[in-house]
């Protein structure tokens, strides 16, 4: 039998999520891993995560990827949640995978790209369904991750007037429930080989989201998985990072490698952009993700 794709939705948070389901072909229940992609990204995670499902279908393993909230086709365009929401799309996840006949639901795993890294490591942390992860660049602190990328393009002093931006929507949220909608480069402030990658990108796929809610980077600043790090063991954890990601500094991977506990691996790659998937090593990182899932999961 040949592994095939199925477009499903699932209700979360009283928002609709959809995804696409890739079933393989082996008979029998099959494990299956839930794919999480990055902040303002979408479930194909470019084609990366495309490619992933196509790689674990052939080694036996259904995948489910997702439009995480506030992006692709989940809720409204740019209102994206990851600490507040994201978390539990990923648990509501592993629940419609349990309704399944065909799931072997005690064989659930989850993979996360960047954002959607360090949101898997918080999902697993508090919800032993998840048997195995891998985080792929993951951002494990928010607020660490913005402060990177603001100082290292435009200096301190602008940083803080950003963050004086948030902290005065987040005053304006209380008042009017409203949020200011920014363009994604005037909130991400990415170095000019990030912005040149993520201009293509953008043009590249629609999906990919151009606009986004300060209340979306208020959200991904409160991310903090450190302190969650150990409790997602015993289940297997693999992290990858380039040394050379200049968008999340792998200080953020070694930091929850030494947080975390065994079983754990940390697979540093030399040259490589943060998104795997422009890059030479695309397929060791595929084959890497593949491989701990069969052996683990």
């Amino acid at each position: 039998m040949s592994a095939r794709e199925t477009e499903i939705a699932f209700s979360s948070g009283g928002t609709q999520v959809h995804g696409t389901l890739r079933q393989a072909g082996n008979a029998g229940r099959q494990p299956a891993v839930i794919l999480a992609h990055g902040f303002g990204s979408f479930r194909d995670e470019l084609t990366g995560f495309v490619e992933l499902a196509d790689r674990l279908a052939a080694g036996g393993i259904t995948s489910l990827r997702l439009d995480l909230r506030g992006c692709g086709q989940s809720g409204r365009r740019g209102f994206m949640h990851p600490m507040w929401e994201w978390v539990e799309d990923l648990r509501n996840a592993a629940s419609f995978l349990e309704t399944l006949s065909g799931i072997a639901t005690d064989r659930i795993g989850v993979a996360g790209m960047s954002m959607g890294g360090g949101v898997a490591c918080a999902a697993a942390a508090i919800d032993d369904r998840l048997k195995v992860v891998v985080a792929l660049a993951p951002v494990t602190d928010g607020e660490a991750w913005f402060r990177h990328l603001w100082t290292h393009a435009q200096g301190e002093e602008r940083w803080r007037a950003f963050l004086d931006s948030v902290a005065e929507d987040r005053r304006r949220r209380v008042l009017t429930g409203r949020s200011r909608s920014v363009d994604v480069l005037d909130a991400m402030a990415y170095a000019p080989e990030d912005r040149r990658a993520f201009l293509d990108m953008a043009r590249i796929y629609p999906a990919f989201l151009k606009r986004i809610r300060l209340s979306a980077v208020d959200s991904a600043m409160r991310v903090r998985v450190l302190p969650l790090a150990s409790a997602i063991a015993p289940r297997p954890l693999l992290i990858v990072h380039s040394r050379t990601d200049s968008s999340v500094s792998v200080e953020q991977s070694e930091a929850l490698h030494a947080a975390a506990r065994d079983p754990r691996r940390l697979i540093l790659i030399d040259d490589s952009p943060h998104c795997f998937w422009i890059g030479n090593e695309s397929h060791r990182v595929q084959e890497a993700t593949v491989d701990w899932f069969r052996e683990n999961l």
